[in-house]
């Protein structure tokens, strides 16, 4: 049976400007933290999160996938104006190399504050390093907007759809450690991902030495690295790092044609 959500209810609250209320914009309101968390349109239907993540839940116990052993992490940001729910299947487990496995998961967005639409991204968890490694456009994306029903028969086709994504995804990372790289690669990687920053660029080749002494200098290793940085760098304001990381693993996502450029090219 499933276990239910207890997110804070947000609440709808008129804004007032010189004793009036503002007639095309409105708060909506953390009544634990007693703080606004954002202003939105008149327009804006607010949906709390029990509603769309309970119903996403149903979606996924009624498709394809195998959720014995399932497991569930909450996580929110921005005062309970961002959340994010991830879920990881070890049924669904592909071995990459010897002893090096990774897990299908599934990362699910929602706000109060406009930042995000409900959004669902497919992706998978290295078992050794608990490293949250991102896929690209053969994974799947659900995007919708802030609704009162989410669809849930387009839910459920594309969570069937994600498992065959999964397995194609996985099925190109077992021939990374097979993939060596240059250093110049290595490099022009991590500058791509550090945008300017040396003391990163710094931080990412010494990650990557480790990973070599691990895994060997290859594409796999590469690969570790900057998921690495996505999971575990160190994230100065504690009370948005899952806001953070979902960034980070957009900055990720779009080196991942660098990365298969390397794979082609070997």
């Amino acid at each position: 049976m499933r276990e239910d959500f207890d997110f804070i209810t947000m609440e709808e609250r008129p804004i007032y400007v010189e004793n009036d209320v503002l007639s095309t914009h409105k708060a909506i309101y953390n009544p634990v933290t007693k703080k606004t968390v954002s202003v939105v349109g008149n327009g804006y239907q607010l949906v709390n999160n029990n509603t769309v993540f309970e119903q996403f839940e149903d979606a996924i116990r009624l498709s394809n996938l195998d959720i014995n052993g399932m497991e569930r992490n909450v996580s929110t940001s921005h005062g309970g104006g961002r959340t994010v729910v991830s879920y990881d299947f070890p049924e669904h487990s592909i071995n990459i190399g010897e002893n090096d496995s990774v897990n299908l998961t599934l990362t699910v967005l929602n706000s109060y504050d406009t930042s995000w639409r409900f959004r669902v991204l497919g992706g998978a968890f290295r078992i050794l390093c608990a490293n949250g490694l991102i896929v690209g456009d053969t994974f799947m994306e659900y995007s919708g907007k802030h609704t009162a029903s989410l669809d849930t028969e387009r839910a459920i086709r594309n969570l069937e759809v994600s498992l065959a994504g999964f397995l194609h995804e996985a099925e190109m990372w077992k021939t990374y450690p097979k993939v060596d790289v240059t250093p110049l690669q290595v490099k022009q990687v991590f500058e791509k991902l550090a945008n300017g920053s040396k003391t990163l660029v710094k931080d990412l080749d010494v990650t990557f030495l480790e990973y070599v002494d691990e895994l060997g200098f290859n594409l796999w290793a590469l690969f570790n690295t900057i998921t690495a940085w996505s999971t575990h760098y160190r994230v100065k304001n504690t009370a948005n790092a899952p806001s953070i990381i979902v960034n980070r693993e957009e900055k990720v996502r779009k080196l991942l044609p660098m990365l298969e450029n390397i794979r082609l090219a070997a």
